[in-house]
């Protein structure tokens, strides 16, 4: 299936490498400008000459910010200040024995995989809305609905993603 993106600006979070790294080269592939985001110059550069390794055309805008806290989720809306596709793809995982998890780690856990996710949507689905056109693709993962036992800071985290994707989904229905 093509899809013609075409016109269109997609911001993919946590784009560097990996999964993220592979959806901004599809959007990239299908005719969307990219913003390619991660914390480094470096390393948004490295994913840059990567995508354009595989898509020779492909416009792509650097969006250097950690947007796992506020200040870099404005840094991304400066670089990238309309948005017609937002991948919320940034999150990280880990295995830990769950009576020893830190009040400190459940708090990075939701903030960097539930956060980050409604600050962006926040940011770019009004416009999105005012233009009747626009998707929001939050990436979750099976720990959400089968939960493992020494990852459930983890699976608590996807879970609260799948209600936040559930309840902006309704909050945007029938505008395009």
């Amino acid at each position: 299936m093509l899809i013609d993106l075409s016109g269109r600006t997609a911001l993919v979070t946590g784009s560097t490498q990996g999964i993220g790294a592979a959806i901004a080269t599809g959007l990239a592939r299908a005719g969307a400008r990219v913003g390619v985001n991660g914390r480094s110059e470096e390393r948004v550069e490295r994913a840059m000459a990567a995508i354009r390794a595989e898509v020779a055309d492909a416009e792509l805008v650097p969006v250097v910010a950690d947007v796992a806290d506020e200040k870099g989720a404005r840094r991304a809306a400066e670089a990238l200040p309309r948005v017609d596709v937002l991948v919320n793809n940034l999150g990280i995982f880990g295995e830990a024995d769950p009576l020893t998890i830190s009040d400190d780690e459940w708090r990075r856990y939701f903030e960097v995989n539930v956060l980050a996710a409604v600050r962006l949507i926040r940011q770019y689905l009004p416009g999105m809305t005012e233009r009747g056109w626009g998707r929001v693709q939050n990436i979750a993962s099976d720990s959400a609905v089968v939960t493992p036992a020494e990852m459930i800071h983890y699976g608590m985290s996807k879970t609260a993603l799948l209600a936040v994707t559930r309840g902006f989904a309704k909050q945007a229905a029938g505008t395009g």
